[in-house]
């Protein structure tokens, strides 16, 4: 076989190899910490490390107050709960 049977995008030419990076490649060039998916998920999952990434991402100020808000909330509320129901539980 050669050169000139070969299609194109067959790779076995070393000049088409080069593309193939490119097929590989995310949408989102950003690393994995820096996209706002793993942001949110941090905040829900683990939420110490999910505010750190908020607080480094670029995200505009006012929803990084609000992400931390709505943590600093859900975590007294969470203790505030368990506290009522410890009280329960010995009273």
């Amino acid at each position: 076989m050669t050169d000139d049977e070969k299609r194109p995008g067959d790779w076995q030419r070393r000049d088409l190899r080069g593309g193939a990076d490119n097929l590989a490649g995310a949408p989102d060039s950003r690393k994995w910490y820096d996209q706002t998916f793993w942001i949110v998920f941090l905040l829900v999952v683990f939420w110490p490390a999910g505010i750190v990434l908020a607080w480094r991402s670029d995200w505009h100020v006012a929803a990084k107050v609000l992400a931390t808000v709505l943590v600093a909330a859900a975590v007294w509320a969470s203790w505030s709960m368990s506290q009522a129901v410890q009280q329960m539980q010995a009273g």
